[in-house]
């Protein structure tokens, strides 16, 4: 009985232990992780601290903003993927806006915002509407 107990204090302890580790190392969860358009790769490539630039390219002085906080980071990446997908729009040239993500130096996703649509770059070419959310969140910055 007692050295049951002591294998089940083991098991538990060293569960616990991953849990904490994975939770403080990295931005997200492997069990609820699932990769799409926005967060393509693997959960582990997103080690915190996690760094979210915004270029505002509108007029002709060029801005940056840099949000570190993760629950803006969140914010950002949730209403990116909730946009829908642009059934058929007016492409246009002129870019109103980039962002960029970056974990530890590594560049884990870019994207192009235009007036009314949005894609991300290095990935298939969809383009998203810019929901109210999303412009929110940028006219915030």
């Amino acid at each position: 009985m007692g050295r049951k107990l002591l294998v089940l204090i083991g098991i538990v302890t060293l569960i616990a232990s991953c849990v904490v580790y994975i939770d403080q190392r990295y931005f997200f969860n492997p069990v609820v992780f699932s990769k799409d358009a926005i967060t393509p790769h693997s959960w582990s490539d997103y080690e915190r601290p996690l760094t979210l630039t915004y270029y505002s390219l509108d007029g002709e002085e060029r801005t940056s903003y840099r949000v570190e906080q993760e629950g803006d980071i969140r914010q950002f990446l949730k209403a990116m993927k909730n946009s829908p997908q642009a059934q058929e729009t007016e492409e246009t040239t002129e870019i109103n806006g980039a962002l960029k993500l970056k974990s530890n130096n590594d560049t884990l996703l870019e994207v192009y915002f235009y007036s009314d649509y949005w894609h991300v770059l290095k990935q298939d070419r969809s383009i998203y509407q810019v929901t109210q959310a999303l412009k929110r969140l940028i006219d915030k910055l």
